[in-house]
This record gives structure tokens, C-alpha cells and sequence, in this order.
């Protein structure tokens, strides 16, 4: 690969990592609310922790800006980034199209779609301590691989109604993501090997950093879904 094109390539990989580092839960709780949601109940910055200590709505919000983050960190920084370096875009398949399927930069998407994760669970703005990646997961995940996340996030939601133990239904539906991504991706998977390892990277990660909470979920202590309506005025 000439030297233009690779400084363009690990560009976008760093503007991943920076776009998933912004800690959106963090800023909305703490700007909105006035709360430091990394001092109070798991002192995490991801949606859950937001939603327990400042409410609801600001924890939906977090959420949605999480899985944005991962969303545009798989999909438009390198379909941009593959553009200017003179990649071809099909566009009688439609620009969206393009940017979900697009051959020629499969690689790259992966590679920003992990920075972004990395971004989120590892943040430069907050001396590398953030969220366990389960909304920037996913936003990434849909960007890469959108059936079997689809269907992973269908676990979650049912798994959530019936256990409501946001981690456990966290960790459940990661670990089916790269069983769902075999499932779905059986005939081709020996081709797919690259997103296949991305998606068991990923999905370790989130396994990972609920490490503590399957501690407490091991011992009956780890608390069931519950959100405050909002912040006292």
C-alpha cells in the first residue's frame, strides 16, 4: 500500500479511537444534571450507570449517542477515508449501501470499528477509565456485521424482560453475537475469518469488562434494572 493511502488509513483508525473516546454519558450527566456519575452507583459513564444516578432520559440519550459513535466509527469515517484515498464507490447500489457493504475496505472497517470500542472503553479525555462498550459495541457491530447484531440485540431485549439484570443481559447477548455471526455466516465463514475474529474481539471485551458485575451477579448482589425519572431539580 503506498504511503499516502496508509497515513489515510491509520488517520480514520485514530479518528475512530477520539470519536469513541467522547464520553458522552460523563458530559450528559454532568451537564445536564450536574452529577459526576463517576463518583456515584457503579461509577461507570456508560447508559445504565447515566440513567440510574440522572435519570432516564438522560440515560436513553447516552445510549443513543454510544451506539452512534460506534455506528459512524465503523461505517462513515472509513467509507469516508476510503473515498478521498480513491477507493470506488458502486453507486448505482446506493451510497448507504456502499457504506455497509462496500468491498475493497473491509479491512479498514474493522479496524475503526474496534478504535471506536476502544475509544469507549478506554478514553484518552478520562485518563483511559470508560464504559464497558455495550452501546458503542453494538453501534459498531450493526455497522459491520447488521443481521447477527440485530439478532444478538433481540436476545438482549428478551433475555432483559425476562432476568432484568442489565449486565447479564449484556453478557448474554455478546456471547451469542459471534455464535449468531457463525449461524448467519456459515457458508462464507472461512472468507469472513477477519470479521468473524472482530466480532469475538469485541464481544470478549464486553464479556470482559462485566467482570465485576458477574462477581455480584455470582454472589446475589448485583442490583436489577431500575432508573431514576430524572434529576432533582
Amino acid at each position: 500500500m503506498e504511503p499516502a493511502r496508509l497515513a489515510l488509513y491509520a488517520g480514520a483508525v485514530v479518528q475512530a479511537y477520539l470519536l469513541g473516546a467522547i464520553p458522552f454519558g460523563y458530559l450528559l450527566a454532568r451537564y445536564v444534571a450536574g452529577i459526576d456519575v463517576r463518583s456515584v452507583g457503579s461509577g461507570n459513564i456508560g447508559a445504565t450507570n447515566v440513567g440510574r444516578a440522572a435519570g432516564v432520559k438522560l440515560g436513553l440519550a447516552a445510549f443513543v449517542l454510544d451506539l452512534a459513535k460506534g455506528l459512524a466509527g465503523a461505517t462513515v469515517i472509513p467509507f469516508s477515508m476510503f473515498v478521498i484515498a480513491g477507493g470506488k464507490v458502486d453507486v448505482q447500489s446506493g451510497v448507504v449501501r456502499s457504506i455497509f457493504t462496500g468491498g475493497g475496505f473491509t479491512d479498514l472497517k474493522i479496524a475503526c470499528a474496534f478504535a471506536a470500542v476502544a475509544g469507549h472503553v478506554w478514553p484518552v479525555f478520562l485518563g483511559f477509565r470508560g464504559g464497558k462498550g455495550v452501546a458503542t459495541g453494538l453501534g459498531a457491530m450493526i455497522g459491520l456485521a447488521p443481521a447477527p447484531t440485530l439478532a444478538a440485540f433481540g436476545v438482549w431485549a428478551v433475555t432483559a424482560a425476562v432476568f432484568r439484570y442489565v449486565s447479564f443481559v449484556s453478557i448474554t447477548a455478546a456471547a451469542a453475537l459471534p455464535l449468531l455471526f457463525a449461524a448467519f455466516e456459515r457458508a462464507d465463514l472461512a472468507r469472513q475469518w477477519r470479521l468473524f475474529a472482530a466480532v469475538i474481539l469485541v464481544a470478549a471485551i464486553v464479556v470482559w469488562r462485566h467482570r465485576g458485575n458477574i462477581r455480584r451477579l455470582v454472589n446475589g448482589t448485583e442490583n436489577r434494572i431500575s432508573f431514576n425519572r430524572g434529576p432533582s431539580p
